[in-house]
């Protein structure tokens, strides 16, 4: 079976934000773009980091009071 673009924005969308770092993020790219040799590395990367940010990091809190 080969992957198709829907099967990358699957992992993006929905694998990426699971893993624990964007790290491992590039390296899914690497194996990734081993199988695939149109793959586009530079879209994937960023909707999946995107998709991790999202869902990991912190919101930003403003706790500046005003004067």
């Amino acid at each position: 079976m080969k992957a198709t673009r829907q099967h990358y924005e699957y992992i993006a969308d929905n694998l990426a934000p699971l893993v624990s770092s964007p790290i491992v993020i590039e390296q899914i790219a690497d194996d990734l773009e081993k199988l695939n040799d149109r793959f586009n590395r530079k879209k994937f990367l960023a909707r999946a980091i995107a998709n991790w940010e999202q869902q990991n990091l912190p919101p930003i809190i403003d706790d500046e009071i005003p004067y």
